[in-house]
């Protein structure tokens, strides 16, 4: 197999519901690394940094990331996508590669995604969370150029008319162009989104999206279910300093700079505020600090401040 072309889409939006982050990028990055074999390259469309470390960054082609339609408001802060029916340009090849998968970052990867991408369809989508969506655009994979019609016949007033018919900015253009019949991933291949009463059919559950409220990292943050946490989280590396609640705090500081460099420190807020450089994170308590701590890959660190138990080192 040639290689795939992986990535994800990265812009800002204000008064959007969600606010993405380098981290985001980063985790969803190293949960595709973990599950997939197939020879790949990852990379993130954006124009929010020139470099991430192992992943490419693809200049947005502009295309279309103005257009608004009146049935996906951004004054209800509901994500303005209409800019990815790039993908389908006719040229697509030279700026997303040869065969690529879009894929939404606020995602959890807990298995496989070789059986998803090992196919032979030169098109294919995640199909949608209810029996009237055709399809959901938190996953598309396709060989360049398969589907042009959805670029070329692309109009402001279509795309309109689209969102009369179907949820969504570019996923009810792409339905409304395609109609049903596309080859899709569902429930049965492992892909599933949040709170769907059907995951409980999923024969593995490989991929999870997040349309809408919480993300991941809310779910994390919040300790609310434990699937999520083992799961969404970057590849251990590097050390951090955690500053605590409990009174020894600084006098563990002290202690705990002997002991060599760390690479990021999570912190409490009192904490925060008299550390002389910015923090990775800030945690409510003690047990927060851990899931955060996790998330960014660090399973060596040093706990200064921990409330009612020993400080920890590991």
């Amino acid at each position: 197999m040639s290689q795939l072309d992986i990535f994800c889409w990265w812009w800002q939006q204000p008064g959007g519901r969600a606010t993405y982050t380098r981290e985001h990028v980063l985790v969803w990055a190293d949960m595709v690394r973990r599950h997939l074999t197939l020879p790949h390259r990852l990379a993130v469309v954006t124009d929010l940094v020139d470099e991430l470390p192992g992943i490419d960054v693809i200049a947005p082609p502009r295309d279309f990331e103005n257009v608004r339609i009146p049935t996906w408001g951004e004054d209800r802060g509901l994500p303005q996508c209409l800019r990815r029916i790039a993908m389908f340009r006719p040229d697509a090849a030279s700026i997303f590669g040869e065969r690529f998968v879009s894929m939404d970052m606020d995602c959890v990867i807990a298995g496989s995604l070789d059986p998803l991408f090992d196919r032979p369809d030169n098109f294919v989508m995640y199909r949608g969370g209810h029996a009237n969506r055709p399809y959901n655009g938190s996953m598309v994979m396709m060989t360049a150029g398969a589907r042009p019609q959805v670029y070329t016949t692309f109009t402001p007033e279509g795309a309109a008319e689209a969102g009369q018919k179907y949820i969504g900015s570019d996923q009810a253009w792409i339905s409304h162009v395609l109609g049903w019949g596309e080859a899709t991933w569902g429930v049965e291949d492992g892909v599933i989104w949040w709170g769907s009463q059907y995951n409980g059919q999923a024969p593995e559950k490989r991929i999870m999206f997040f349309p809408g409220n919480p993300k991941p990292w809310d779910v994390v943050d919040l300790g609310l279910d434990d699937w999520v946490q083992q799961n969404y989280r970057r590849d251990a590396s590097g050390r951090a300093l955690i500053l605590g609640y409990g009174p020894s705090i600084w006098g563990d500081v002290e202690r705990a700079m002997t002991s060599g460099p760390f690479d990021a420190v999570i912190a409490s807020p009192e904490a925060a505020e008299h550390w002389p450089v910015p923090v990775l994170a800030i945690a409510n308590d003690d047990a927060h600090a851990l899931r955060l701590a996790r998330m960014h890959g660090f399973e060596d660190f040093v706990f200064c401040g921990r409330s009612g138990a020993a400080n920890v080192a590991a």
